[in-house]
Formats: structure tokens, sequence, C-alpha cells
């Protein structure tokens, strides 16, 4: 005889089906093999079968149904059922249960990856999760402790699941896992096992924007449904994600996956890993996207013009229907796969840079001293927002051409109000230049360089944590943009007096930058840097997108833009893509063959692009009038 309880309740006979009578003689039956040679009172399979509520014949009602049942099972004179002390036991073999397989290949393939051996852990434990033919009892409805016991052995599958991908990640397959993961995860939203199991998975696809966007996610669900942070260990390995810790690339790296990920060195201690441009291209997810704006109040003296959008949620749903027009003062998205627009009206008055993490994408509005569909005051005169990054908890940095640059804690708790006020609250952090320009993120600190473009030689460092100043470095040349990626902070800049441009590379607890000369006879330096799919990203003012290897620190490929005039940059969503001022477009470059694929016009002259932004599955784009100051 061969039981069968994960997925429908089943007997079988030599391999033909037994009748198992009426539901409620199958709940008995469910209730014994749950307990198989165990010994089950009467009275609990009464509370299994009618609850808090049983018939005045249900005593005589289970003597019935187990007789039925005896008959069903008989086998050879051989009656499977034993009656004692009031009460009931199922004599089963462990050959003739599918749970009690379940348990032992569960055991066998624990002590096979203990013994160092993934391989043959896998595949017992693709054989264990095969043994589910769907929800365990299903169809069954038990009405007490059996309803636990049935959701012990679904967790106990989840966990197979879990153990299985453990044994993948060791083995190298994070490409093949990431798809399953994802579905995983939309399941089972608060198991942070999970979700630590997705971040490695993405780092070691040479993905770290969205591993670091999947803790993002991770953190807000945790908090709007728990009201708890993420653990130590996922905080832990998000750190690791920053520092790109080699540990991460070793098979032992999946422990971080299962919360035993070992204290995060310090930031100076991190060993740049091996970056590879990719050999294959990542379809584009183009992702459904609500926005929700928010305005930030004056708290603090000086206030800053930024609206902040979530990119999912419960909110209002964006506009569905792509255009070919975008007019000035707009944000608008673009769909990776086929380059259609689509615009959120009222961007306010020259919107400008943005910074985007987890769910939230930042805005500077330069023009209108106002936050975008918002009533909130104006901003005092003399406040110059001129660039944006977020901290991975995202929260947002300003730079202001002023000796400061502004922190904004801003959190909103989605009720369906979308005019709904934000918790917000800014401090203003002094640093020793005389005005800040471009910022970035990463490492524990905020790397801000002199601004406007050529005002200064050095870049200073804030303290994330802290928020402080840390110190400032000399890199000997004019700076004129910054991006930070791969355990370091990139900075171009330029010798005006040799007309040459530059992309310095500063690493975290270091203050000697190295340095990689890009193009003579470039009297403005780097336009613009970015940095994913595995390089560092340069626009030049001569018209060319460089890609630096970030490990070597040496160019990779050369992409002629000369026709396109780009200015802004970023990477997501699969491809390297530019805002073309003079052009009025966008352009879009694929990773791997290097070349421009797609330039998208914008159908008007009256709008041009003054801010881009990208994630694995979005890409933003604000507009300005005639210009973006």
């Amino acid at each position: 005889m061969e039981y069968r309880i994960l997925g429908p309740l089943e007997v079988a006979d030599e391999g033909e089906p037994v009748p198992l009578g009426r539901p409620k003689e199958r709940l008995v039956l469910a209730v014994l093999l749950l307990h198989a040679n165990e010994f089950v009172s009467r009275e609990r399979l009464i509370d299994e079968l009618w609850g808090a509520a049983p018939p005045p014949t249900a005593k005589k009602a289970v003597n019935v149904y187990v007789s039925q049942l005896r008959k069903a099972l008989a086998q050879n004179g051989h009656d499977p059922i034993e009656t004692a002390d009031g009460g009931y036991r199922l004599g089963v073999e462990d050959d003739e249960l599918d749970v009690s397989r379940l348990r032992q290949m569960v055991a066998t393939a624990r002590e096979r990856a203990s013994a160092g051996e993934p391989e043959v852990a896998a595949q017992v434990l693709r054989e264990v999760v095969a043994l589910w033919r769907g929800p365990t009892l299903s169809g069954l409805l038990l009405e007490s402790h059996g309803r636990e016991e049935v959701a012990q052995l679904d967790e106990l599958r989840l966990t197979a699941l879990m153990d299985r991908i453990d044994c993948d990640l060791a083995l190298g397959r994070h490409e093949e896992v990431l798809g399953e993961l994802h579905v995983l995860v939309g399941e089972h939203p608060l198991r942070e096992r999970l979700r630590a199991q997705q971040m490695l998975a993405l780092y070691r696809a040479d993905r770290q924007s969205d591993a670091l966007d999947a803790y993002q996610q991770a953190r807000h669900d945790l908090t709007e449904e728990l009201g708890i942070d993420p653990s130590e260990s996922l905080q832990r390995l998000q750190q690791a994600i920053l520092r790109h810790d080699p540990a991460l690339e070793a098979p032992a790296g999946t422990a971080s996956a299962n919360g035993g990920a070992p204290a995060a060195a310090a930031a100076h201690d991190a060993t740049l890993a091996e970056v590879s441009p990719r050999s294959r291209r990542r379809g584009p997810t183009f992702r459904r996207r609500y926005l929700m704006v928010a305005g930030l109040a004056a708290v603090a003296a000086v206030a800053v013009p930024v609206a902040v959008l979530f990119t999912r949620g419960n909110g209002p749903k964006p506009p569905s229907s792509p255009v070919s027009y975008v007019g000035s003062d707009n944000l608008a998205s673009i769909d990776p796969a086929t380059g259609k627009f689509v615009v959120y009206p009222g961007g306010g008055v020259k919107p400008g840079p943005m910074a985007l993490v987890g769910k939230r994408l930042w805005i500077v509005v330069r023009g209108s001293g106002t936050i975008t569909q918002q009533r909130t005051p104006p901003f005092p005169a003399g406040a110059a927002p001129y660039d944006i990054a977020a901290d991975a908890d995202g929260n947002a940095w300003v730079s202001q051409r002023k000796p400061f640059v502004t922190w904004i804690f801003h959190k909103v708790k989605w009720n369906g109000d979308p005019y709904a006020t934000p918790v917000t609250t800014t401090q203003d952090v002094p640093v020793p230049l005389a005005t800040t320009g471009a910022v970035a993120v990463g490492g524990g600190y905020v790397w801000v360089i002199p601004g406007p473009v050529g005002a200064g030689d050095r870049v200073a460092l804030i303290d994330v944590r802290h928020r402080r100043f840390h110190s400032t470095i000399p890199l000997g040349r004019q700076t004129t943009a910054i991006a930070f990626g791969y355990g370091s902070a990139w900075i171009g800049t330029y010798d005006p007096g040799h007309s040459t441009a530059w992309l310095s590379r500063v690493r975290p607890g270091l203050d000697r930058p190295e340095s990689l000369g890009l193009e003579t006879g470039d009297g403005a330096g780097p336009l613009a840097v970015a940095v994913g799919d595995g390089s560092v990203w340069v626009l030049t003012s001569r018209g060319n997108l460089l890609r630096i290897g970030p490990r070597t620190l040496s160019l990779v490929h050369r992409i002629p833009m000369s026709a396109e005039q780009p200015t802004l940059l970023a990477v997501g969503a699969g491809s390297v893509w530019t805002a073309n001022h003079l052009g009025y477009s966008v352009s879009q470059v694929d990773p791997d063959r290097n070349k421009v694929v797609r330039t998208i016009p914008l159908g008007s002259y009256s709008a041009i692009p003054c801010g881009i932004a990208a994630t694995h599955g979005a890409v933003f784009v604000t507009f300005g009038e005639t210009t973006c100051t």
C-alpha cells in the first residue's frame, strides 16, 4: 500500500487507486497519516472533523468512518488500523508514506551538503520537491491542530527549495535561479532568507544596483507589514554588497543567504573583485510603476526643492499610453523594450537631476521653488539645489552650490491618500569647499565635488552614518562629474592647461587616487560618469562614450556619439542610456555590442533632457525648458 498526503490525499495498491469514500472518511485517514504509527484519540478526530461544535452522534460517526476505512485499506486479511485506549493507530512502513520518504531524503541532502557535495545534495532536493503534487492534503479542511501540522509540511517544502537554491548558488548557478527567486519572493515577501538569496544571486550576476534595489524592497515590506527593520544578517549582506566583499564570490558566500554571514570588514579593507563585461544580453522587464508625489516641508535653515516619487505601491496608476511628443517641465519614463515615452505631467519648472534607490525616485526641481503637485511653501530665496544622490536607506543628499550638503530623511506610510503628509527631517552638513556640485554615495560616504564644473580640484567625504564631514582628498585636476560603484568613487577631471580629460579612482579609506588619461583636446573634461553592467561609463565633451574596466582602470571600448551630442548618462534596464542635450533625444546603447541601437527623438525643440536615472526595469528622464539651470 502506498499513501500520499503531499498534495491531494491518495492511496494506491500496487499502482491502482484505492477508493476512499466520503469526505469525513478521508479526513479521518488524513489525521491518522499525519500521525502515522502514533496513537490518535477519538476526541482528536472529532475535533478535526467538526471543530468546537460536534454533533451528538460524533463518537458513533467516527467509529463508522474508521470501519469503512478498514474495509478499503485491508490487504490479505490484514487490518492496518489498530484500536487502542479509545483511539486508533495506523501502521505504515517508511517506504509506504511519502512524508517518511521526504524526511529521509532531506536528511540525506543535508548530509551531502555538509560533506561538500552540493551537486548531489541539489539533485536529492529536487527529488524532494518533486514529491509534492500540490498543497499538503489539498481539498481537505481540518478544523483543529491538523491545520498547523499541514502548514509545517508545506513549510518543509519551502525549506527544501531554499536549501536547493543554496546548493545551486554554491555551484555558480546564480543566473539560473534568479527567475525562480523572483517568483518565490513575490509569494513570500517577508522571508528574509529568500531575500538574501535573491540579493546574492543578483550581485553575482553583476547586477549590484538590482541587488541593492532588492534590499530596499525587503526593507520597505518588512517595515510596512511588520513594523520591523531587516535582520542584522540581511543588513550585513547589504553592506558586503556595497563594499564588493570578495567573500560573496566564493561558494561560502551562500552563508549570507542563510543568515550566517560574518560581520562586515572595514570598507578600506575590501578588495575590488574582478568585474568583466557581460557576454549575454539581459532582457528588460518593464515593471508596472505606481507614483505618489510627496512634498518636503522646510524644517531646516534652507529647504530643498525636491519631489519624491515611489515606483511601486498602492498609489494612483501612471498614464499608460505612450506618446511621441514630450513637452517641457515634465517627468517621463521610457519603456526599455520599445523606446516609447510615458509622460507624467506637472514635473515642476525645470526638473533636473534625479536619484533612484530602491523604489524611491528623488527629483531636484530647480526652477519653481515649489514641490510638484503639492501644497508646499516656496523655498527661501537663495536656495539653489544643484545635484542629488540617495543612500542605501533611501534618504537624499542634496548639494546647493553652497559650502554644505543637505541630508533629507523622508518617510511616507501609504494609506491611500496621494497627499499624505510625509515625515521629513533635514540636516545641513558643512564641507570645506567653496561651493558644492555633483554628489555620489557609496562605501559609507557621500562624495562631493565642487560646483559648478571646474570650481575645484578635490573631493570631500561625508560620513553617511554620523552625517558629518570626514575628509577631503586632492585630485590635482579640476573636477567635472562623479559616480560610485565597484568599491570606488569614479571622478571625471580635466587639465585645462593641456586640454586633457581624465578619470580618477578613489577607494574608501585611501587618499591616493589613481587616474587614467581619456582624451586630449577635451577642454571641458568628462561630462558624466555612470557605473553598471560590469563597467564604468564616461561621456566626454568630444562626443564619445568610453567604457572603462573597473578592475584594471583601462579603456575597454570607445563608442562614437558625436552625432547625438550626449550630455547625461545612466545605466540600467539592460542598456546604457544617454540624454542628448543638443539633439533633443535619448539614446540607448547595447553594452553587449558596444553600439547605439536606438535614438528616441522627443518630438519637440521646446524641451531638453535635464536629468536621467535608470534601474533594472525602468528609465526616467526629466525635461526642462530651453536650459537646465
